[in-house]
């Protein structure tokens, strides 16, 4: 940029390539600033963490645009006019919140505005749009200067923009592409540098400067008017995902329990900014900095990205969403309690399915349980490391939760198990339980019971969970009741699955009286998992295998290991089985 004075650019960093710059080469800053200076580039503004807008509440993607717009504003002495939308999910509903922001303007792939029914020749300008009367300039980006510029020679760019000049009356294309595709990838970055291509081109647009002129957006909207109006549908870049891209969030059940934390992180937050609080002042509103800023953090849309390549399907991404996500619920608790002890239960329907969910916790722990999906629990979270214990991948086509109730049927073994080819003789994983919460001044306990069917017999599942305040530990009761006439034999086994473990964990763990405890050690030694029975079990354990999409051609590597302890047992009819498993986590 700095070698070509005249051709002018627009440009796009995220925050957290800011806070890279910052780090490792403050020049850049420094340059950017003395390009913006000299009037060659303009700079957009976007969310500060790369989030999915639509994705996130309206006062965070304020929050985030303001974040960006102020580091753009105090680093490069520009106030931005223009937006980039990550990974170019629109949604009709976003003029209103952008046009709350002060963006005048943002930039799409030219096939949104054909899917609205504007011809290709249509395309050689801006048009405005607006929702609830709130208003933004829509540019299109031509998408034959996506398949042009950096994979064909200049001399066919060049070529392709004289075309589109008609006499008298000016068009206009817009490029506008991701910066890793100039060199970032091994496949052309001898092309683009070591060859020349972009020196070439840039060498091009000055000679052809009498046919082309480049221009930023602003100046583009200083010199000319939209050449109409237009209502976008919902649309996102084409590998991102077919039909309406929330549904990502239906397809990965995974997926849509992180994103409605994330709302119920932000609804606390929004929660706390609007109270009647007055002691506190500048300290109170740099601890609210500090959570929001968590809270940013884990709106990146690596929560949302549905491709095998740096997204969803990467456990290390979502680990580090979900660590933003608890520091910034540590910190809310820290603000509300005042370092007070506490253990408390809340219901709600977290993620928004219909059902209740249930959260445990206290100061070190969060249990999310899901009494609709066979009570099981879906996440722990040990805040003194910011980690989800549960950060997993479906296992044979179900959730990857913790303590899922099984009845296996005889001959049954690991492989089979393990495989997803076993025999389920009941009705309870998976299955609605009732559900009652307790509490008492030091506990809280989650009590569940289910009455089904095993092989054809009546029984009865009835398990208590429970956390009391300042203690790393899980309780979990369980009582089985033979609701039947006759006496039988049952093979019962509670599932977990732990999103740490060492990959070597394969087999079958018993001696001759079997075994009463079971260690989980964490490859990167930062803590282990403690499962205590007090009745005697077999256990088998597996490592859980990364999950890959079918066209993945990653080999599969370790996700998590599962813990299956198991008991066979005779009940005569109303006779009871009896056991109580403890989780300790210990560093």
């Amino acid at each position: 940029m700095a070698k070509h004075p005249r051709i002018r650019f627009t440009v796009h960093y995220s925050g957290i390539l800011y806070d890279w710059f910052l780090v490792k080469h403050p020049e850049f800053i420094d340059l950017l600033k003395k390009l913006v200076k000299r009037g060659q580039i303009e700079v957009l503004t976007g969310g500060y963490y790369e989030p999915i807008l639509p994705f996130i509440p309206d006062v965070d993607k304020l929050g985030q645009i303001e974040m960006s717009n102020q580091f753009i504003r105090d680093k490069l002495g520009a106030v931005p006019a223009g937006l980039w939308l990550t990974e170019g999910v629109w949604e009709p509903s976003l003029p209103k919140v952008l046009s709350e922001a002060e963006i005048e303007y943002t930039l799409l792939d030219e096939h949104y505005f054909l899917a609205a029914g504007l011809s290709q020749d249509k395309l050689n300008g801006c048009y405005l749009t607006e929702d609830q009367g709130k208003m933004l300039k829509v540019f299109p980006i031509d998408g034959k200067l996506l398949e042009l510029i950096p994979f064909k020679t200049p001399e066919e760019t060049i070529k392709y923009l004289k075309s589109l000049a008609k006499e008298g009356n000016p068009s206009i294309a817009v490029f506008a592409d991701d910066g890793e595709k100039f060199g970032f990838r091994q496949d052309n970055h001898h092309w683009i540098y070591e060859e020349g291509y972009l020196e070439r081109l840039l060498t091009s647009l000055e000679e052809n400067n009498k046919d082309i002129q480049t221009m930023t957006f602003s100046r583009y909207l200083e010199e000319y008017s939209a050449l109409g109006q237009i209502y976008l549908p919902t649309a996102s870049y084409p590998r991102m995902a077919a039909g309406f891209f929330r549904n990502f969030l239906v397809e990965f059940p995974e997926a849509n329990n992180m994103h409605k934390k994330m709302l119920h992180v932000s609804n606390k937050l929004e929660t706390l900014r609007s109270a009647k609080i007055f002691i506190g002042g500048g300290e109170r509103d740099k601890q609210v900095g500090e959570i929001a800023q968590e809270l940013f953090q884990g709106q990146c849309s690596c929560i949302c990205w549905p491709e095998f390549v740096g997204g969803f399907f990467h456990q290390h991404l979502r680990g580090a969403i979900y660590e933003h996500l608890i520091k910034a619920e540590v910190g809310l608790e820290k603000f509300n309690r005042q370092g007070k002890e506490f253990a408390e239960v809340t219901v709600s329907d977290l993620n928004k399915d219909g059902q209740d969910e249930v959260i445990i916790s206290n100061s070190i722990l969060n249990l999310y349980c899901a009494p609709a999906n066979g009570g099981a629990i879906y996440e722990i979270d040990y805040k003194p490391k910011a980690v989800n214990l549960i950060n997993n991948l479906t296992r044979n086509s179900k959730p990857g939760y913790c303590f899922v109730d099984n009845f296996l049927a005889q001959g049954t073994n690991l492989d089979k198990f393990s495989s997803g080819e076993f025999k389920e003789s009941g009705d309870f994983a998976g299955e609605p339980y009732f559900f009652m919460p307790k509490r008492s001044h030091h506990e809280v306990s989650l009590v569940l019971s289910r009455e089904g069917m095993v092989a054809g017999l009546p029984l009865k599942v009835e398990k208590q969970i429970s956390l009391v305040a300042k203690q790393s530990i899980i309780h979990l009761n369980y009582k089985i009741t033979n609701l039947g006439k006759e006496q039988d034999e049952f093979w019962f086994g509670t599932e977990a699955i732990f999103s740490v473990g060492q990959k070597d964990l394969s087999g079958i763990v018993s001696g001759e009286n079997k075994v009463k405890n079971i260690r989980v050690v964490d490859e990167m030694s930062i803590f282990d998992i403690l499962l205590e029975f007090e009745e005697p079990t077999t256990v088998w354990r597996f490592p859980l295998e990364k999950f890959l999409p079918a066209n993945s051609q990653e080999k599969a590597s370790l996700q998590g290991t599962v813990i299956f302890p198991n008991w066979k047992f005779v009940l005569a009819p109303g006779e009871s089985w009896e056991n109580k498993i403890i989780l300790r986590i210990e560093e």
